[in-house]
């Protein structure tokens, strides 16, 4: 089965994931992170996040956030996982890199990772905040050339921010670079859904867009649904 939820910054929101355990998962299950995992974070805190996320007892893939230390995850080894090029963290955390696509049971997923921090003037640059938390035209040329080999068809997409027109229709919240960069994905792209994370609410425009925080929801059941 694959799971999915919204931001979980490290031990900050990860007790949304006990229920995992009611649901017995195994690591041939999948949890994926909507980005802002904040698993690969600052000395040793690192370590022991990875060693509780790994108490889950499932395989996780998570899209980065703003809230991630890319300087960390750029020297992890790039290994290629469910069809992706993928950073992998640990023996079952993996970090999947912008603009690719997954297939997992069945479901193509396009990942596109990135955000802007609103808050970086409060934070260290390469020390709490990283300048490469932006999304990059090289991102959006990788998801496309990506797209071509599946006709721009996808079951899902999953970003941490949202494109502009869902961000001032649903949040009403400014657009910005990231937000536009995504725009092409709704003139471009077949999808069933597309999921983020990023603005700590669920909340869900129309049929097929949703945003994630607290809730984790089973995919499987999702597209049985539709």
């Amino acid at each position: 089965m694959v799971y999915i939820t919204g931001d979980t910054h490290g031990d900050n929101d990860y007790d949304k994931l006990h229920c995992l355990y009611d649901f017995n998962v195994t690591y041939d299950d999948t949890l994926i992170i909507l980005g802002d995992a904040g698993i690969c974070w600052i000395g040793e805190i690192t370590q022991e996040y990875i060693e509780l996320y790994e108490k889950l007892h499932i395989t996780i893939i998570y899209v980065d956030g703003n809230h991630e230390n890319f300087d960390y995850l750029e020297t992890l080894p790039v290994v290629e996982y469910h069809g992706a090029l993928m950073h992998k963290v640990s023996d079952h955390i993996y970090h999947v890199m912008r603009g690719e696509i997954m297939n997992i049971e069945g479901f193509s997923m396009l990942c596109i990772g990135g955000a802007k921090s609103m808050d970086k003037y409060l934070r260290k640059e390469h020390y709490s905040w990283w300048p490469q938390e932006d999304i990059s035209v090289h991102d959006i040329d990788n998801a496309r050339e990506n797209l071509k080999k599946c006709d721009y068809r996808v079951d899902l997409v999953l970003t941490h921010c949202c494109d502009s027109y869902t961000l001032i229709a649903l949040l009403r919240f400014p657009p910005d670079r990231n937000t536009e960069m995504l725009n092409f994905i709704d003139e471009e792209v077949a999808y069933r859904y597309w999921m983020f994370g990023h603005y700590h609410q669920d909340a869900t425009l129309g049929d097929k867009k949703c945003c994630l925080y607290q809730s984790v929801l089973c995919v499987n059941d999702l597209m049985k649904a539709k």
